[in-house]
């Protein structure tokens, strides 16, 4: 009966083992699409000088490829820590728009008008116990960015109205 008993402890052990590493592989992996989402959705706003219509375009092509989709739970933070939620047909994100004057180098020592854009991504578990526990735990699962300084007459503080995505 000894023998029995040690056996299943035995067994309880590796099967607990083998949920914590199946857990921790499962994070990782959405660890990394939410990065490379987050580094994507950056690239597209540099590229386009902003949040244009053709980068809400592409962001929306982008989530749909990778079938990214943020916890509508994490919307809280973002409004609670300065962020916008962008909320596309294929997913949503959340940036921060942040204005700012740079001197000029030319005669008349213009003020030319720049932004940053910091782009805010989550890594999404689907674990019922983890969502409930842990909603207002955003940066636990948070994964941010900022874009270059862009000087453009076209970079905006929110997402373009009358876009077609």
């Amino acid at each position: 009966m000894r023998d029995a008993i040690s056996g299943a402890m035995t067994l309880q052990i590796i099967v607990i083992f083998m949920i914590i590493i199946n857990c921790y592989l499962a994070f990782s992996v959405n660890y990394t699409k939410a990065f490379r989402v987050k580094n994507e959705i950056r690239s597209i706003i540099e590229k386009n000088e902003g949040l244009t219509c053709s980068a809400v375009s592409q962001i929306n092509d982008l989530m749909l490829k990778n079938n990214y989709k943020m916890n509508p739970k994490f919307e809280d933070w973002c409004n609670n820590n300065g962020y916008t939620v962008a909320r596309l047909d294929a997913g949503s994100f959340c940036y921060k728009y942040q204005k700012v004057d740079v001197t000029g180098t030319s005669d008349d020592n213009s003020l030319y008008k720049g932004a940053y854009y910091t782009v805010a991504t989550f890594v999404n578990v689907d674990l019922p116990l983890v969502n409930n526990l842990l909603p207002f735990a955003g940066n636990l699962f948070l994964v941010k960015g900022e874009t270059a300084l862009i000087y453009s007459s076209g970079a905006v503080s929110g997402l373009p109205s009358g876009c077609s995505y």
